[in-house]
């Protein structure tokens, strides 16, 4: 294994000009379109600089020396097709942000040292002359799992008074000082406490009068209705049709960004073995966990399975925790942010 955490870079503090401004907006365009305007003679100041930890991918990002402004509307969502949570920490300058569907009537300012939430299934704008921030990445399922509703944590910002904030900043700013020289095996320990920091610190931010502040996007009720029920042998396209009340050409659509509707369920199933697997606690044999999701035939099953993680099940099943960062670091290493950030949806 790499002694090292991926590591990816880009913008004009990497390639000076039109280069590095295309490179930064390249890197972030399954996030956000970016505009940049009023630019300073001497161009834009941009630089992101990202690593891969396994559960989560964190990073900084800097711009100056123009206006920028950040947009992901329904259809960016639809093309992009993440369901990621996205925190900011605002270590440096502000933005104006808006969660509605256009950037006037519910704008909010975040400045140096807020915390910011975003739901990437939902929409988004903001706009900012100077802003360096710390971003963390990390699939909804970490707030699922632990049932936090996300309606109302989107668009909502943590002031910098506040005891939460401070302890996310500190911790964002240690993450991204210690990145350089984090081993993998470690590093996936870190985002798995960090994932838990940062659901624990928005569970006081549930109020009754602020939940169910929008509906979740149909992909999404799909999906957690898949992951509900990988073990359904019958779990497919005409299930899903059925049970949604959609057509299959919709569904195929809805489904076309993540590689499409059978290939998320076995990518899903192939990811509960994995996690089976590499459970130190888990003792039921390789081939009744592969069967539980629907792999009754070993060789197939255990190509796929290579495939996808880098090992072989027995070896999953040898490593224990140490697995996942393995595989973690073999999927990220010929990546860039942009690959980062959809394996991370996919996990």
């Amino acid at each position: 294994m790499p002694s090292s955490l991926p590591q990816f870079q880009a913008g004009t503090r990497i390639t000076p000009g039109r280069e590095g401004a295309h490179a930064y907006a390249e890197a972030i365009a399954p996030v956000f379109d970016v505009r940049l305007s009023d630019a300073a003679e001497r161009g834009p100041d941009l630089g992101i600089n990202s690593f891969n930890i396994g559960p989560l991918v964190l990073g900084q990002a800097h711009m100056s020396g123009g206006v920028f402004g950040y947009g992901r509307d329904g259809r960016k969502i639809a093309a992009t097709g993440l369901e990621l949570v996205l925190v900011q920490i605002i270590v440096e300058g502000e933005d104006v942000r808006s969660t509605g569907r256009s950037t006037g009537g519910d704008e909010t300012v975040a400045r140096t040292g807020d915390v910011c939430l975003l739901d990437l299934t939902r929409t988004f704008a903001s706009q900012t002359a100077h802003c360096t921030n710390i971003n963390l990445a990390l699939p909804r399922d970490a707030f699922d799992a632990r049932d936090i509703d996300l309606d109302p944590l989107h668009g909502l910002v943590l002031r910098r008074e506040s005891a939460g904030a401070q302890l996310l900043r500190s911790h964002a700013e240690s993450l991204m000082r210690v990145a350089p020289d984090l081993a993998p095996e470690e590093a996936y320990g870190v985002g798995r406490a960090t994932t838990d920091l940062l659901a624990g610190l928005t569970l006081g931010h549930r109020g009754e009068d602020t939940r169910r502040a929008a509906a979740e996007t149909q992909r999404a009720r799909l999906r957690r209705f898949i992951d509900a029920n990988l073990h359904d042998p019958d779990l497919g396209a005409e299930l899903l049709c059925r049970r949604f009340g959609v057509s299959r050409a919709s569904l195929y659509r809805l489904f076309a960004p993540l590689g499409g509707v059978s290939e998320h369920i076995r990518n899903r199933r192939l990811r509960r073995v994995f996690e089976a697997l590499s459970d130190p606690t888990q003792s039921q044999g390789m081939a009744q966990v592969a069967e539980r999701y629907g792999f009754t035939v070993w060789s197939s099953f255990s190509r796929a399975f290579k495939s996808r993680f880098g090992m072989t099940p027995g070896e999953a099943r040898g490593q224990g925790a140490v697995a996942a960062a393995k595989a973690a670091v073999q999927q990220a290493a010929n990546g860039d942010l942009s690959d980062w950030l959809r394996a991370l949806d996919a996990a």
